[in-house]
C-alpha cells in the first residue's frame, strides 16, 4: 500500500462525476434531493436533533462532499439552539482533488456559499485524519483510508450514519460485516442509520450488529431504501457524558501555545476560560520568540508517530493561517539534507511520499535525495497570535499556581499567594513548570535549554531554511538558530558559545548573508523546553500517582508501588519539546474533544502513543 491514498478515476457525465474505477455513480439525477430524502429524511433530521446541544453524524464514503453540505445546509436552518455543535465524521479512502470537487458546487445554487467554503477548505491528500472547522459550529473529521484500516481507528459517540458508499455490488468492502460492526460500536443507543441500498446482505449485516431494519420508499428510481435503529446497547466507554458532566468553567495553568491553544479550543466550544500565567506575559517561556516556524517532520514509515506528526502539522496550518495575515502567514521552507543517511531518507520519503506535490517536493527533481521543499509551511508571530488565541479569556499574569487538589466534581489550583480557584477541568500547560506543581505528578519530562538569535527591520519574501536547523524570515524579521542543550538546573540564560553556534547555522543555511556582519545587530533570547525521553508530547490524564517511577527504578526491581488516581478532572498537555506550535492546536483540540464527549481529531494508536501514562505502562508490561 501507497503512503498516498489513491485519486479517484473520474469523468464527467452530465454535470456529475462518475467513477470509473467501481463504475458507478456519486449521485444520480438531482443529487441534492436525493441525499435529502434517502439520509436527511432516512435519519429524521431535523428531528432527531431537537433539544441537542451536540449531535455526531458519522457517514461512509465522503465523496463530493454532498451529504456534508446538506447536513450543513439543514443545521444552518433549523439549529437547535445558537450555541449547538454538529460534528461530521467521515471516512474516504479515494479523495476527490480539490479542483473536481470545485466542479460540483454550481449545481445547487441553494446551498448559497456553503459550497464555496467547502472547497476552499477542501481536506489535502494524505492518509490519517483532518479536523476542519466551518462556521455555525459544524466540525468535520474526515478518515482518509481505508474503510477496513480506518473505522477502528475511529472513535465517537455517533447519533446517525449515512451509509452512502458505492453500490455493494461494486464496492463490497465497504459494506462488509466487519465494517458494520464497526458502525455499531461507534454508534450510541437508538441511533439511526439511512442507506439507498436494500441489498439483503446489507440488511443481514446492520441486524446482526444490532440494528433493527426496516424498507422504506425509495426516491427517484429507486423504489426502497433502508433505514435502521441501533437498539443492542454500546459498550460503557462509548457513552456520551452526560449534561452534568460537560465542563463549563476551565482553568488553564500557563499561557504559552499549548496553553493558549487550549483555552481557543474551550472558548470556541462556549466555556469560561480561565489562564493563570507564572511570567509577567503571554509566551513568557519558550513560546515568546519573536517567530516560529510551523512546518512537517516526515517519517519514511507510515506509523503512529508519523501519523501523528503529519495529523499535527496538518490542523496547526489551518488553525494559526485562520488568526490573520498579521499573525501567521505561509511561505516555502526548503530543508537540505546534511549527510548521506538523510540523502538516503529523503530518497526513501519522496519514492513513497506521505504528502501529494501541494505541499511536498524535492529540492532538485534530478536529485531526490538534496532536500526537500515544504510548500505552504507557516510562519507564526507568537507577540500576535497568543493574544489572538487567548481572546475572550481572563488571562491572570504573574499568577504562579502552588497546588492542585480535587474539588468536588472538579478541581481547585491555589496560587502562590495562597488564592484557590475552583473550575470543572484543570489543564496544565505550564511546561517545566508542571514538576513544582504540588498534589500534582507530572510525567517524567527533562529541561532543555534552546537559544535564538534575532534580527528586526528586514522586509522581504517570506522563506526559511532548514537541516536541523533553521532561519526564517518574515514579518520584516529574521530568526535562527537553535540550540538544543542539556539544562539541569533548569535555568535560561544566554550564552556567547550559543550565538557561535546559531552563527554557523546562519552562515551555512544562508551563505547570502554575512552572517559575522550582522552579529552586532542581534539580539539572543533563551528559553527553557520541557522534552520527553521519547520526544513525543504528553495530552490526556495525568499518570497514577506511583511511589515511584518505573521508569527510572533499575529494570530488575518490582513493578511500583501505585497510590490513587489523580483527579479525573484534571488533564496534561506537555512535553512538547522543539515543536511546541506544531503539537499545541492538535492537543488542545484533542482534550477539548474528550471532556465534551466529540470525535477525536486523529486516530486511536496516535493519542495512545502521546498517552501521559505510557511510560509507566510500558514499564509494567516489561515488568509482566
Amino acid at each position: 500500500m501507497t503512503r498516498l491514498p489513491p485519486q479517484p478515476r473520474i469523468e464527467w457525465r452530465a454535470d456529475a462525476p462518475f467513477s470509473l474505477d467501481l463504475e458507478d455513480v456519486y449521485f444520480s439525477g438531482d443529487g441534492l434531493s436525493e441525499k435529502r430524502a434517502v439520509f436527511l429524511d432516512g435519519c429524521h433530521l431535523p428531528g432527531a436533533w431537537a433539544g441537542r446541544e451536540r449531535f455526531c453524524i458519522g457517514e461512509l464514503g465522503f465523496g463530493a462532499g454532498l451529504n456534508f453540505l446538506a447536513a450543513w445546509d439543514l443545521w444552518r436552518r433549523r439549529r437547535p439552539s445558537p450555541h449547538a455543535r454538529l460534528d461530521f465524521v467521515s471516512f474516504e479512502g479515494a479523495l476527490l482533488s480539490a479542483a473536481d470537487a470545485a466542479r460540483i458546487p454550481g449545481a445547487w445554487p441553494e446551498l448559497g456559499g456553503l459550497s464555496s467554503i467547502l472547497t476552499s477548505r477542501w481536506p489535502i491528500r494524505a492518509r490519517g485524519v483532518q479536523r476542519i472547522a466551518f462556521p455555525d459550529d459544524v466540525t468535520l473529521t474526515l478518515h482518509i483510508d481505508d474503510i477496513a484500516s480506518a473505522l477502528p481507528e475511529a472513535d465517537g459517540a455517533i447519533d446517525a450514519w449515512f451509509l452512502d458508499g458505492f453500490a455493494p455490488a461494486r464496492n463490497p468492502q465497504m459494506w462488509a460485516e466487519n465494517v458494520l460492526a464497526q458502525i455499531a460500536r461507534l454508534s450510541v443507543p437508538g441511533a439511526r442509520v439511512a442507506t439507498y441500498t436494500v441489498a439483503g446482505e446489507v440488511r443481514r449485516g446492520l441486524e446482526a450488529a444490532g440494528f433493527s431494519v426496516a424498507k422504506a420508499p425509495g426516491h427517484g428510481r429507486k423504489k426502497e431504501r433502508l433505514e435502521a435503529v441501533f437498539v443492542a446497547p454500546p459498550p460503557p466507554e462509548r457513552a456520551r457524558p452526560g449534561r452534568g458532566s460537560i465542563p463549563n468553567q476551565i482553568l488553564v495553568i500557563g499561557a504559552g501555545i499549548a496553553g493558549a491553544t487550549t483555552a481557543r479550543a474551550f472558548l470556541d466550544r462556549g466555556c469560561r476560560v480561565t489562564v493563570l500565567e507564572a511570567g509577567p506575559a503571554p509566551g513568557a517561556g519558550a513560546s515568546g520568540n519573536a517567530l516560529a516556524l510551523v512546518m512537517p517532520r516526515l517519517d519514511a514509515a507510515d506509523s503512529p508517530a508519523a501519523r501523528a506528526l503529519i495529523g499535527a502539522y496538518l490542523f496547526a496550518r489551518r488553525a494559526y493561517l485562520a488568526l490573520g495575515p498579521g499573525a501567521a502567514q505561509p511561505l516555502d521552507v526548503r530543508q537540505l539534507a546534511r549527510s548521506e543517511t538523510e540523502r538516503a531518507r529523503f530518497s526513501r520519503l519522496l519514492s513513497d511520499p506521505p504528502l501529494d506535490e501541494e505541499l511536498l517536493a524535492p529540492l532538485d527533481p534530478a536529485d531526490p535525495g538534496a532536500g526537500l521543499l515544504h510548500r505552504g509551511a507557516v510562519a507564526v508571530r507568537p507577540r500576535l497570535a497568543l493574544p489572538a488565541l487567548l481572546t475572550g479569556a481572563d488571562l491572570r499574569l504573574n499568577a504562579p499556581v502552588r497546588a492542585l487538589s480535587a474539588a468536588g466534581d472538579g478541581a481547585s489550583a491555589t496560587l502562590a499567594n495562597g488564592e484557590a480557584l475552583s473550575a470543572d477541568l484543570v489543564i496544565v500547560c505550564a511546561g517545566m513548570g508542571a514538576v513544582a506543581i504540588e498534589g500534582f505528578r507530572a510525567p517524567h519530562i527533562e529541561p532543555r535549554l534552546g537559544q535564538i538569535e534575532h534580527l528586526a527591520g528586514r522586509p522581504g519574501e517570506a522563506k526559511a531554511v532548514a537541516d536541523g536547523g533553521y532561519a526564517i524570515e518574515a514579518f520584516g524579521e529574521l530568526v535562527f538558530g537553535a540550540t538544543f542543550e542539556p539544562a539541569p538546573e533548569g535555568q535560561a540564560f544566554t550564552t556567547a558559545a550559543a550565538r557561535l553556534h546559531n552563527l554557523g547555522i546562519l552562515a551555512r543555511l544562508r551563505p547570502d548573508l554575512d552572517a559575522m556582519r550582522l552579529e552586532h545587530l542581534l539580539s539572543s533570547r533563551a528559553a527553557i523546553r520541557a522534552t520527553t525521553r521519547d520526544r513525543f508530547p504528553f495530552a490526556g490524564a495525568p499518570p497514577l500517582n506511583a511511589k515511584s517511577d518505573p521508569q527510572n527504578d533499575p529494570p530488575n526491581e518490582k513493578a511500583p508501588e501505585v497510590g490513587p488516581a489523580p483527579s479525573g478532572a484534571i488533564r496534561l498537555i506537555g512535553g512538547l519539546g522543539s515543536r511546541g506550535f506544531l503539537w499545541a492546536p492538535l492537543l488542545a483540540e484533542y482534550v477539548a474533544a474528550a471532556a465534551f464527549g466529540e470525535p477525536p481529531p486523529a486516530g486511536r494508536s496516535v493519542f495512545a502513543m502521546l498517552d501521559p501514562d505510557r511510560f509507566r505502562r510500558r514499564a509494567l508490561r516489561r515488568r509482566g
